[in-house]
């Protein structure tokens, strides 16, 4: 079974040590290996980690470059890597900066459509551009750390208002994935929020995320 997940630096495995260097354990790795070692899944799990530090839902960033737009790359992507099982998507935090003056609505009327893209997508099982569909399921970003609210922190000025809009996605997700046939899972019941770095994931957030994931996919595989 093969499992794609498009996200971005959270999801990449970069830590909040500032370090930049790419996390080993991160929670992607973590899901696989735990659902690999779960007794009643009789199939292997092979993930594909399709993630971007900096990577938006929709919005093309005039500060980094018009790749860090999640739209347009997510076809292609799902298209060279079928057959897929499952696409998990979690994105949303950098659509907060403020350079973009998004609502949280309107982050997740983005991510809707991302998973929509998905759902349509015939790369599933089956033939070349005659397969079925994959299994979509969006995980709603954990909310930033409240250092993110500290005019005394360095990169304040580009996340101002960033950390309240976090907080209410999760709300804005399940409106706008409200009768859709995709899965939404909350990152925030298991990875804390860093004040070290609020942007980024601890290494204990890590681990604790995939094995969520782990336990939340395993009641569907």
């Amino acid at each position: 079974m093969r499992i794609l997940i498009y996200g971005d630096s959270n999801s990449w495995g970069f830590l909040d040590d500032g370090s930049g260097i790419r996390h080993d354990k991160r929670w992607p790795v973590i899901m696989a290996e735990a659902l690999n070692q779960h007794p009643d899944l009789k199939t292997r799990i092979d993930i594909i980690e399709e993630c971007l530090p900096g990577r938006t839902t929709a919005f093309p960033d005039p500060q980094e470059g018009p790749e860090y737009n999640g739209l347009p790359f997510l076809r292609p992507a799902l298209l060279s890597h079928a057959p897929i099982d499952w696409v998990l998507i979690m994105l949303g935090t950098n659509d907060c900066k403020i350079r973009f003056d998004a609502s949280a609505e309107m982050i997740a009327a983005q991510t809707a459509q991302l998973a929509r893209i998905a759902k349509r997508a015939p790369v599933g099982p089956g033939k070349w551009r005659e397969a079925a569909s994959p299994e979509v399921a969006v995980i709603c970003p954990a909310p930033l750390g409240a250092r993110a609210d500290d005019p005394k922190w360095p990169r304040y000025a580009e996340w101002e208002g960033g950390r309240a809009k976090t907080l209410a996605l999760a709300d804005a997700l399940k409106a706008a994935l409200a009768g859709q046939d995709i899965h939404l899972f909350f990152a925030g019941d298991a990875a804390i929020p860093s004040n070290k770095d609020p942007i980024h994931l601890d290494a204990d957030s890590h681990l604790a995320l995939g094995l969520y994931m782990a336990k939340s996919l395993s009641a569907f595989l």
